[in-house]
């Protein structure tokens, strides 16, 4: 066990090898900067097939933040080549900002496919630091697939709060989702995530269960030596998570996917 785990890190390492030699001469994220916008133009095109009828529901409410003017100003933080552009509402003044400059060539391109929206400009700006952007002057902040890959979440979510006009000046809907998941309970959050992804606990539970086992039956292990022992154990919790981490994902594409799929034919 101890000569395969060895030989799988060392695999990685191999692999990992050329990236960790770009990033120690500089140039790793140069190569990043240059060529992730034309992965990410073509892999927005698979994701919003499959994320439309999300995407649309989300942002089917961004008319009740319009301004005073009467004009919805709303800006984009992290916004790639424009994934989310054709899910705003006509007229919506969109300001864009990312730390990378080579989106903007596609951001144009997006923007002359998008013609119902009034383009105001680019940003090139880390979301931490958006002093470009007035205090106060923003309607709607949107930001997609961006918080789990910045640097400092709190500081980012402190800029959008200083961007966003004052609350009271906005009309916040009564039955708002927010409010809604601010007034929910703890064991009502804990009962709704289990509920949406119910092999979580599933595994969580498989895990402290064999774990427990494992340093029970330690005192009777007899001759068997304890390094051998908690090997074992360690790799049959591992097995256990990993199990219900496959099922899930299995679960999660069959009710995603499959299943739609399968009574939308039946109606038809």
């Amino acid at each position: 066990m101890a000569l395969t785990i060895f030989i799988l890190r060392l695999a990685v390492c191999i692999l990992a090898f050329p990236m960790y030699l770009l990033d120690f001469l500089g140039l790793w994220n140069w190569i990043c900067k240059q060529w992730f916008p034309y992965f990410l133009a073509r892999f927005t095109v698979m994701y919003n097939k499959q994320m439309e009828s999300k995407k649309q529901e989300l942002f089917s409410n961004l008319r009740e933040f319009t301004g005073p003017s009467g004009k919805l100003s709303l800006l984009e933080l992290g916004c790639g080549t424009g994934a989310n552009f054709k899910f705003y509402p006509s007229g919506c003044q969109v300001t864009c900002v990312d730390p990378n400059p080579n989106f903007e060539k596609f951001l144009i391109k997006s923007i002359a496919q998008n013609r119902h929206l009034q383009f105001e400009r680019f940003i090139v700006a880390a979301g931490e630091n958006m002093y470009q952007v007035a205090s106060g002057s923003m309607d709607v902040v949107v930001c997609t697939l961006v918080l789990c890959s910045v640097k400092n979440q709190e500081q980012i979510l402190q800029e959008v709060c200083r961007v966003l006009r004052p609350l009271l000046e906005r009309r916040m809907s009564s039955d708002n989702q927010w409010s809604a998941d601010e007034d929910e309970g703890q064991l009502s959050r804990l009962i709704r995530k289990s509920r949406d992804s119910p092999f979580v606990p599933v595994g969580i539970a498989g895990f402290v269960t064999v774990v427990s086992y494992g340093l029970y039956k330690l005192k009777y292990r007899r001759d068997q030596k304890m390094s051998i022992h908690l090997i074992h154990m360690r790799v049959a919790a591992q097995g256990f998570v990993v199990g219900a981490v496959t099922l899930g994902v299995l679960y999660s594409m069959y009710k995603d996917y499959i299943r739609p799929r399968f009574f939308n034919r039946y109606k038809k």
